[in-house]
């Protein structure tokens, strides 16, 4: 749950994610930007503690830099309250893209800061560019869980199936400590303009993959990152949990027309499978068109509603995307 907004939807949308998600990791502090300014995420307690369900606190540390100036204490400190008041805390992350050539002074931090974990767990982040280092066995022996990120490692590439496979069996033949896999669930646009997405078919893939073809120390996956309503660039709760059960990621996309009173019909697009998909990029009507405009993104030209960028409809989601006044309108099938 990698949300520094705890709004509304997010806390809603929480009692929804799926049964098979055995640990909900939370972020919880930060430090940000170049200066790592301490910054703490305002988190709904009370409902992660009615949640029922385990809970591992993070904290990310932004930069490749040495943890000079940075304790796991701020982060312990957190889930002990979080604890306090009956969250099912397991233990603590820290998500820290440590520089490899400085990876033997981030173990020694690691190793002196253990120290003062008591009962809780430690887990930390892993790049798959760490494989080379002559530091990973020592490094990987001091957290008790390890989470290999596979997203989101060489621009401008978020995810493809064969390089996340080449990331997995590296790290497999580097350590023999077991490990946990971090795949994305989330869309992102880059400074330039460019849109990159994790593919739910694409991530879908490199699941099945890797249940014909087991890769020795696997021990589970982390989802990056649970979505909700307000967020527009992650997949939604339904689509995760469809990835997650292997079930039928076909689109399944309906277009009608609805009276909105007044002689006029409301354009509407509905998502009605399983899974999140793009709305098309043009609907075009049929009939004696009196007035047609679009809203959404959407914009008349001609008899059709076009979108330069269609949107992401949700699963289950339904939107209008214009209007049309007119006689014997109908729209043309797809």
């Amino acid at each position: 749950m990698w949300q520094r907004d705890w709004s509304p939807e997010l806390t809603r949308t929480l009692p929804q994610a799926p049964v098979e998600l055995t640990a909900l990791r939370v972020l919880a502090r930060e430090r940000s930007g170049a200066a790592r300014t301490p910054v703490d995420v305002a988190v709904d307690v009370g409902a992660l503690a009615r949640s029922g369900r385990e809970v591992v606190a993070v904290m990310r540390v932004e930069g490749t830099a040495p943890l000079d100036g940075v304790s796991l204490q701020e982060v312990t400190t957190l889930a002990r309250r979080w604890r306090d008041s009956g969250v099912r805390v397991r233990g603590v992350e820290l998500d820290h893209d440590c520089a490899t050539p400085s990876l033997p002074a981030y173990a020694d931090w690691l190793a002196r800061e253990k120290a003062s974990l008591g009962d809780l767990t430690l887990s930390i982040t892993a790049l798959p560019t760490w494989a080379s280092s002559p530091a990973l066995e020592r490094l990987t022996a001091l957290p008790d869980d390890l989470v290999v990120q596979v997203h989101a490692v060489r621009a401008p590439t978020l995810f493809t199936p064969e390089e996340a496979r080449g990331f997995v069996e590296a790290w497999a033949k580097a350590s023999r400590r077991p490990f946990r896999v971090a795949l994305p669930t989330y869309r992102v646009t880059l400074r330039e303009g460019t849109r990159l997405t994790a593919e739910p078919r694409e991530v879908a893939r490199f699941l099945a993959l890797l249940r014909e073809h087991p890769v020795p120390g696997i021990t589970g996956i982390v989802w990056f990152r649970l979505g909700h309503p307000g967020d527009p660039d992650s997949w939604s709760v339904q689509t995760l949990a469809t990835v997650l059960r292997g079930e039928s990621l076909a689109p399944r996309l309906t277009s009608r027309l609805v009276d909105a009173g007044g002689g006029a019909l409301d354009v509407v697009i509905e998502n009605t499978g399983g899974v999140d998909a793009p709305a098309p990029a043009r609907l075009t009507l049929n009939g004696n068109l009196e007035v047609l405009d679009g809203v959404g993104g959407y914009a008349p030209r001609g008899s059709s509603l076009v979108a330069p960028r269609p949107p992401h409809l949700r699963a289950g989601e339904r939107r209008v995307i214009g209007f049309v006044r007119g006689t014997e309108v109908s729209l043309v099938a797809p």
